[in-house]
């Protein structure tokens, strides 16, 4: 999803999105989206 989507699905303001996504790929030290994504796949994978 793009920020503007995340933040019209959770209501709040594109560029609170986007610091939120900001802050995600900084804690896990990843560099894009598709690290996250591929990330919640393996962990939803692990978990079943």
């Amino acid at each position: 999803m793009t920020n503007r989507q995340i933040a019209h699905q959770l209501v709040i303001a594109p560029r609170t999105a986007d610091t939120h996504v900001q802050h995600i790929l900084s804690k896990l030290e990843f560099t894009s989206r598709a690290q996250i994504a591929s990330w919640v796949v393996n962990r939803r994978r692990s978990s079943t």
